[in-house]
């Protein structure tokens, strides 16, 4: 088979089947590493406010405890040592908080140190920070976070303000190790389970391939598998597909074959049997001295002969006809005058036609028909044609003619003969067929020159039929313009 026709049997993938899986693949693992580290951050969260919350729980609980001291001594705001000692008490047990005392106005009175809050506006800060109610708040930020308290300086309003510096995040090992394996675990199963999502098209695909295959392997030629997509998957179903239509009609071929073997088994013993019979009749007569005179043992001598040319003849039409149909037949092409080769072959007929009282009209064209072909074969085919109109003529007139096409080189051989309907027109090219009335003796011939001649003629990509129009049988013979040697391949011969 050619180049061409298994490029239009097989479909080019547009979306490489590798591309896609690794696609798909990429996807899902984008999405599973998104999912880790989004439940990461999010277990991340949680611990970061549990240790804030706890934090601040402590600040607050310094805050009301500092609160209370300078409520049950009653210090003054003026009194700057009492205030500076309970400041530098608390200091002491917690270095790591900074603290200042403001007055009602929310002036700066006191501190520990320099205060990142005292970089604040104090006043804004108390104002936004504390309700109504008087209770205390906690603000927080990036960088730090405060808490205020309101504080009765001997009946005196004051606030106490606590600077908590940022903390440092730390988890214990344990939980961390925890947390990261469960986020581990949940990403994996999402990724097998977006993943066999994602696949599962593909590989439902595969599968119903497979199935197509189990059928195909089990003599279903009839079934066709679904194409689906471009890619290889679609290209392999679509291969497969021709491939089974190929196996179907290779079926169809050989059973066809076996057939016709049949056929031809139970048609040549009908044949051969028939002069065989006479023959051993014959020599009987003349083994057992059953003959009169000299002169019939010389009849039946010379009917036992005309009877073995018979079988002769057609043993050897028999012989070609199973040459012909065999895969590797040798083709001698050569370029000859189709116009030429015409005028010789009814030159070599015309004594015969004459003697019988025939006249061949000769339609050809002036100019020479170059045709390449395998001279000695289509001289048989043409020999054929050219017997069967002597055989089986009934009137005065053949016709030979020659009609060119762009394409094709068209002969018509034609005669006055029997009527034939349409259904044996048709019949007409099947082997041993010779018509109702030709199975008899009088009319020499096997059957098989017709077969021979359409076999011949498609070895040479040809085209051979038949036409009944009343008593006139016409047979076309037509052969392409561009045959050459290098052309015919044992693909392109139709069996």
């Amino acid at each position: 088979m050619s180049d061409l026709n298994v490029k239009k049997r097989v479909r080019g993938p547009f979306v490489k089947l590798n591309i896609k899986l690794i696609l798909i693949f990429i996807l899902c693992f984008v999405v599973a590493s998104v999912t880790f580290f989004v439940i990461i951050s999010y277990f991340q969260d949680i611990w970061s406010f549990q240790e804030e919350q706890k934090k601040g729980e402590k600040v607050e609980y310094v805050l009301h405890q500092t609160r209370q001291v300078a409520e049950k001594t009653n210090l003054n705001l003026g009194d700057r040592n009492a205030i500076m000692g309970m400041l530098s008490d608390t200091k002491k047990q917690h270095p790591t908080l900074s603290l200042l005392v403001a007055d009602g106005n929310g002036d700066v009175k006191f501190h520990t140190e320099r205060p990142r809050i005292h970089e604040k506006n104090i006043k804004k800060l108390i104002q936004e920070k504390m309700d109504f109610n008087g209770q205390t708040q906690r603000a927080g930020g990036h960088q730090y976070s405060y808490f205020i308290s309101p504080v009765s300086f001997n009946g005196e309003m004051g606030y106490l303000v606590i600077d908590s510096p940022p903390s440092k995040w730390e988890m214990n090992p344990i939980k961390y190790n925890r947390q990261v394996y469960t986020a581990l675990g949940i990403s994996v199963i999402l990724f097998l389970v977006l993943f066999f999502l994602l696949m599962r098209p593909i590989t439902n695909y595969i599968k119903q391939i497979e199935r197509g295959i189990g059928r195909i392997v089990k003599k279903d030629w009839t079934y066709t598998i679904p194409v689906k997509g471009k890619n290889e998957l679609s290209s392999l179903a679509t291969n497969i597909n021709w491939m089974t239509q190929q196996l179907r009609e290779r079926f169809e071929h050989e059973r066809k074959v076996e057939q016709s073997k049949n056929e031809l088994i139970t048609n040549l013993s009908h044949d051969l049997r028939t002069p065989l019979t006479s023959i051993i009749g014959y020599l009987q007569l003349v083994k057992d001295d059953r003959y009169k005179s000299k002169v019939e043992l010389d009849e039946y001598v010379d009917t036992t002969y005309r009877l073995s040319q018979k079988l002769k003849q057609l043993l050897d039409e028999l012989f070609e006809y199973t040459k012909l149909s065999l895969p590797d037949v040798e083709m001698h092409v050569q370029e000859i005058d189709l116009v030429g080769l015409l005028h010789q072959l009814v030159g070599e007929y015309e004594p015969i036609f004459e003697m019988k009282g025939y006249q061949v009209h000769l339609h050809l064209p002036a100019n020479s028909v170059p045709l390449h072909i395998d001279v000695e074969k289509m001289v048989r085919v043409y020999d054929n044609l050219l017997s069967n109109a002597e055989k089986y003529s009934q009137g005065k007139d053949i016709e030979v003619k020659v009609h060119e096409t762009k394409q094709e080189v068209i002969t018509s051989i034609s005669n006055i003969t029997h009527h034939i309907s349409k259904e044996n027109v048709k019949q007409l090219f099947d082997r041993f067929y010779r018509g109702d009335e030709a199975r008899s003796s009088k009319v020499a011939g096997s059957g098989l020159g017709l077969s021979i001649s359409k076999r011949i003629v498609e070895l040479h990509k040809g085209r051979i039929w038949a036409e009944s129009n009343g008593d006139r049988l016409t047979v076309y013979v037509a052969l392409p313009r561009d045959l050459s040697s290098a052309e015919i391949t044992n693909d392109q011969i139709h069996h």
